[in-house]
């Protein structure tokens, strides 16, 4: 598969042929800022590592777990089109609380422009990658009149019955959506308290229903979130979450899964050499979602199986 650090095994999904898909999640890409724990100006660069990375690495799908761009605004996606251009594998992508945000003055991309972009036709959706099913789902609260003014995250009931009614078709899905479950919430605000820094992180406000929903269904999905930054492995209520970690910010790392007969294995690959990687955690001392990424990756392999429960 690699040499890149091993992130943990999960014993579903499983394929009957070889599957391989990275798994990218907040790049916050930025066309002017520069500095801050997010280290805006070394975004674009991140991406351009990334693309070449990916590239060489015999995929069969890229998926993006929201948070592709800072602000939303089109500048910045003509620079992220620009920057993924040459990418070979098929991308999709599922929207952050940041890709679809109304709260700044420049033009901004609608919610069907991003659909068009990088979905294939529509939020959710559900599409069929190698021998894995693949669910994509917009916890980002903006609609197709208006785009949001908030950074919490939120289902819409029509995605809730259109999940529950796919799920029960299929057995053992990758559902990406970019906002948090409980449990890793849980995690990160208990860890935090070592940490006598920032650990704000908005919320996921039907996040619950959505656990509902998976429980109910007859497989084991594996929920693939982002907006933490941190990688990490929970459970809510049964339901199992894989966090990931940022491809901007610290770690600058994206995730690759080979799913197979036997489980599915998540490695690390990191974008940055140790030198950006310093600046990247350096920039993030004040943070604890960075600090958390530094500790969750000293103490990896994460899971080897997720067979247990937590909170």
């Amino acid at each position: 598969m690699g040499s890149g650090p091993l992130l943990g095994r999960f014993d579903r999904p499983t394929a009957d042929s070889r599957t391989r898909i990275a798994l990218l999640a907040d790049l916050h890409l930025s066309t002017s800022a520069t500095g801050t724990w997010r280290v805006s100006h070394r975004t674009a660069e991140r991406l351009e590592r990334a693309v070449e990375s990916i590239n060489g690495a015999d995929l069969d799908a890229v998926v993006f777990v929201g948070d592709l761009v800072q602000s939303g605004a089109r500048e910045e996606y003509e620079a992220l089109d620009r920057l993924l251009a040459d990418i070979e594998p098929p991308l999709l992508a599922v929207p952050g609380n940041h890709d679809l945000f109304a709260g700044e003055s420049e033009p901004k991309l609608s919610l069907g422009e991003f659909e068009r972009r990088y979905t294939p036709g529509s939020l959710p959706f559900h599409e069929r990658i190698g021998g894995v099913d693949l669910v994509g789902l917009s916890s980002n609260a903006s609609t197709p009149g208006s785009l949001t003014d908030s950074y919490s995250g939120r289902l819409s009931e029509s995605t809730l019955d259109w999940l529950a009614d796919r799920l029960s078709d299929i057995e053992d899905p990758l559902v990406a959506v970019h906002h948090n479950l409980p449990g890793s919430r849980s995690f990160l605000f208990e860890a935090a308290e070592a940490f006598p820094v920032d650990a704000a992180s908005p919320v996921f406000e039907n996040a619950d229903t959505l656990v509902s929903v998976l429980r109910d269904a007859p497989g084991d999905p594996l929920v693939c979130t982002g907006h933490v930054h941190f990688p990490s492995v929970t459970r809510t209520r049964g339901v199992r979450e894989f966090t990931l970690p940022a491809l901007g910010p610290y770690p600058a790392s994206y995730t690759v899964l080979e799913i197979d007969p036997s489980g599915t294995t998540a490695r690390l690959v990191p974008v940055a050499d140790h030198g950006r990687r310093l600046e990247a955690l350096e920039s993030g001392l004040e943070n604890a979602r960075v600090l958390l990424a530094a500790a969750q990756l000293a103490g990896l392999p994460l899971t080897d199986g997720c067979r247990g429960d937590g909170p």
